[in-house]
């Protein structure tokens, strides 16, 4: 059985193509995350699949489309098998891999596809061009979220990466191209391009977002209660030039004596 290939325009890229692409590029980064993480080799096929397929399947759920993978099986086996193919070379990069950035580049690249790929659809499905951005941006960020949840970390397009933005600027690069009359095929690569070069430029420059984190020193910490002193009553004070009461009973007894 061979993967249906749709044309969603005159012009433009079958969607078999288009999605291949973005399934073994995010089913390379859920490989190496796994094997970062000392995964055996059914949880890399495994995270690779899922990181693979869970972007499409938000969309068309979106969408109201009928989920594509349920209909077909090529994209479960074409992530699975990309995934076990990238073990040894993930093996291979040893200390790059555990760097994190080999993950984030093979990332950008399904998040430039399927972003864009997404907005495509949503446009063809007869949503308006912000709703398409959005669900475009949508189905880029859900298979790099799902990834970093499953292996423990905290997804990077919530902690300041330079990660949704791309995707929001490329699928509205997309849709300006569209409206300008550009043609379909020429459109989808440039922002497909656009996507994945910024992304990747965002991680050679350390480009972060603002993150929003209270400031020191605003909370006063309570003082620490301190131990009660015992205290003595005070004896009653005296003018100095007063005398000693047994200085003034001596005197008394003399005058009283003479």
């Amino acid at each position: 059985m061979t993967p249906p290939t749709v044309v969603l325009s005159a012009t433009g890229p079958p969607v078999t193509i288009l999605e291949a692409i973005g399934t073994m590029a995010f089913a390379v980064s859920g490989a190496m995350a796994a094997t970062r993480h000392r995964m055996d080799v059914f949880g890399v096929a495994v995270l690779g699949v899922i990181a693979a397929i869970a972007g499409g399947t938000l969309r068309d759920l979106l969408l109201s489309e009928p989920v594509s993978w349920l209909q077909h099986w090529w994209p479960i086996a074409l992530a699975a098998a990309t995934a076990v193919a990238t073990i040894p070379i993930a093996l291979r990069l040893g200390l790059d891999v555990d760097s994190r950035r080999t993950v984030l580049t093979a990332d950008a690249l399904g998040l430039a596809v399927n972003s864009v790929l997404g907005c495509l659809i949503a446009l063809n499905a007869g949503t308006p061009a912000g709703i398409a951005v959005i669900i475009g941006t949508i189905s880029g960020i859900t298979g790099g979220i799902i990834r970093d949840v499953l292996t423990g970390q905290a997804p990077a397009v919530f902690t300041g990466q330079f990660y949704a933005l791309a995707a929001i600027a490329g699928t509205a690069l997309y849709v300006f191209l569209i409206r300008t009359s550009v043609n379909a095929f020429v459109a989808w690569w440039i922002s497909v391009a656009g996507v994945f070069a910024l992304r990747v430029y965002a991680l050679h420059r350390d480009w972060t977002v603002a993150r929003i984190a209270p400031r020191t020193g605003l909370t006063r910490t309570p003082p620490a209660a301190r131990p009660a002193r015992n205290r003595t009553p005070k004896e009653p004070t005296r003018p100095a030039s007063a005398a000693p009461p047994d200085e003034l009973d001596t005197a008394s007894l003399q005058r009283s004596a003479r």
